[in-house]
């Protein structure tokens, strides 16, 4: 339901990872609220099990396992004290359920709720109250005290790999090693004294290397990682059926480029859902004549926050100016934005929201053969407040 959020998804969590905090989200719909009964999302019950406040895996069903928690509403200037009822009730395969007491006096439906946990009480933000989430920047306020006790670190490796990307950036312009889009970043690798890493894990000492060019009024989205679906769980069964069916021919070859997310159908009726159930991220495709339904692609969530962990423990975005074209090329890297440990737990609401996209880039190569280019999540650099903590940015020239 966070898909319905009245209140950007990105911009409230961006908030949050500013301090370092972790959070569950929650969007309480107008059946929710009429019945006082909200489904406890995947995202929060992991979050749940994490902090220690409530694990629903060891929680029996109906009323008389019903567990009722310390809780708080906050406000601008105070705390409102209210209960947490945490059940699975005996219908519907005890599917998980929380309910804060007295919250149609806090919310309205489809506002945004951000639960945070501190000394086993949580505590509920009403993100769609601009005077509740902006309280976090005061330290004399509730949450703003919370915010104010988190504290970054930094990684000594920092230094030594900012000072040879400077050394690389002082000598100007220089010309590509290798023509086409993948140039960027090869030529820096290089330059480094990097060898080329098909590997999944992090390029230099535990530092992920990204380059992109700049572009004068273009806002790229960068590649997160790449991951491929779990043909075994996906009903397509295999990338030259998921090719062979959906794809187009263009140059007497089939192709399929497209970029899909959470929010909408695309041009071709490709759209994601995240299917809490399963613990899936799921490509479904709808026709466009009866707008039915049907699932094509899956991945295992678990597989992908796995990935986003590993490939980010730290990550230099570096930025090139170009010039030319082909094997003409040239790059001039000029600043490096330096991302710390991503916050995985807000990746199931940033897929949600649509903010994480998926780009299929897929073409024929010879008899039933594809060739790919991966299966890349994405996003744009300006929403890397959600997941990621306060960045850095050196600029080198």
């Amino acid at each position: 339901m966070l898909e319905k959020s009245d209140t950007s998804i990105a911009e409230t969590l961006a908030v949050f990872t500013r301090y370092d905090l972790d959070v569950g989200l929650l969007v309480p719909t107008e059946t929710g609220m009429r019945k006082s009964i909200m489904d406890a999302t995947a995202g929060l019950r992991e979050y749940f099990q994490y902090t220690g406040f409530h694990d629903y895996d060891m929680q029996a069903q109906g009323p008389d396992a019903k567990v009722i928690r310390e809780a708080f509403f906050v406000r601008p200037d105070g705390l409102q004290p209210t209960t947490a009822s945490l059940y699975r009730p005996v219908t519907k395969s005890g599917d998980p359920r929380v309910w804060f007491g007295r919250l149609k006096g806090y919310a309205e439906p489809y506002n945004l709720l951000a639960v945070l946990v501190r000394d086993d009480k949580a505590y509920i933000v009403n993100c769609s109250d601009p005077r509740i989430l902006a309280s976090i920047h005061d330290p004399s306020t509730p949450l703003g005290a919370i915010a104010a006790s988190q504290r970054p670190t930094r990684d000594p490796v920092v230094e030594e790999l900012l000072d040879m990307i400077r050394d690389v950036s002082s000598r100007g312009f220089v010309r590509t090693l290798r023509p086409g889009d993948t140039g960027v970043g090869m030529t820096l690798e290089t330059l480094l004294g990097i060898n080329a890493n098909t590997r999944k894990a992090p390029d230099y000492k535990g530092i992920e290397l990204k380059a992109k060019r700049l572009r004068k009024g273009k806002a790229n989205r960068v590649t997160l990682f790449s991951q491929a679906p779990d043909w075994k769980l996906s009903p397509i069964g295999s990338a030259w059926n998921l090719l062979s069916t959906y794809g187009y021919e263009r140059d007497g070859k089939l192709r399929l480029n497209h970029e899909m997310n959470a929010t909408a159908p695309n041009s071709i009726g490709f759209f994601l859902e995240v299917d809490a159930a399963h613990d899936w991220l799921k490509q479904n495709y709808q026709d466009p004549d009866t707008a039915a339904t049907r699932h094509v692609t899956t991945w295992e969530m678990e597989k992908l926050r796995n990935r986003l962990k590993e490939k980010h423990p730290q990550t230099f975005w570096v930025s090139a100016r170009c010039r030319g074209k082909g094997a003409s090329e040239e790059f001039h890297y000029v600043q490096v934005e330096h991302t710390r440990q991503p916050k995985v737990r807000n990746f199931d609401a940033l897929l949600e929201g649509g903010v994480i996209s998926v780009d299929y880039l897929m073409s024929q190569k010879g008899h039933q053969r594809v060739r790919d280019h991966g299966y890349l999540f994405k996003m744009h650099s300006a929403d890397f407040p959600a997941p990621f903590p306060p960045s850095e940015t050196h600029v080198l020239a």
